[in-house]
């Protein structure tokens, strides 16, 4: 008796890009490439006069990372999340690959709102309305998960997301905190003290380093 072939899955394929994740991540990209591009041209952010909340926001040592203002790595994650809508065909794939980005990038998100609310105190309304697309962005692709993945286990895939978006925004509080790089971490009490004080006496303060 012939043995029998074991019937291979059917791979299902979307026909159409995933309008509501792209329409979202465009306004996403467009967001965080004017706040990326103001910021390495020395330009106003529109609404964001100097000594405002924002002002304050994108100024802390949190408006940035690695030396590369953090609305570029937003601007990298809606850009992967636009690239998915569009060009990743394969249902499984393009699911998976979008839920996980979105969980970081929402994870990293709060963290930062959490940050301006209860250390800095101000709020800012661009990176208010980055969160709301990105908690959007989570929402519409947990919504659109396909019922019927073979092999695929929610349960475990979602720890998985969630303990690898618990390290990477882990390791970014201690950069933040300077466990990794001092400069990044608070300035020190004493030097930002004695720089307030000449400054309001117009004075400059020089240092040298060896």
């Amino acid at each position: 008796m012939a043995s029998k072939k074991k019937k291979q899955p059917v791979v299902q394929m979307l026909e159409l890009p995933n309008w509501p994740l792209t329409g979202l991540a465009g306004a996403g990209l467009i967001l965080t490439a004017y706040l990326a591009l103001s910021s390495w041209l020395g330009q106003p952010i529109a609404g964001c006069i100097e000594g405002s909340a924002c002002d304050i926001v994108q100024r802390s040592r949190w408006g940035t990372f690695l030396g590369i203002p953090t609305s570029f790595w937003g601007f990298l994650t809606y850009a992967s999340l636009l690239y998915i809508g569009i060009r990743v065909r394969n249902a499984g794939s393009h699911w998976k690959f979008a839920w996980t980005i979105s969980s970081i990038g929402l994870s990293y998100s709060i963290y930062l709102i959490g940050i301006s609310m209860f250390v800095i105190e101000s709020a800012c309304v661009y990176c208010l309305a980055s969160f709301a697309i990105l908690a959007a962005i989570f929402g519409v692709v947990t919504y659109q998960r396909p019922r019927e993945l073979p092999k695929f286990r929610f349960p475990a895939f979602a720890r998985q997301t969630a303990i690898i978006a618990l390290v990477i925004v882990g390791g970014m509080h201690l950069h933040y905190s300077g466990v990794f790089d001092p400069a990044a971490g608070p300035a020190d009490p004493y030097l930002e003290g004695l720089a307030e004080h000449l400054s309001s006496h117009n004075a400059v303060m020089y240092g040298a380093y060896w």
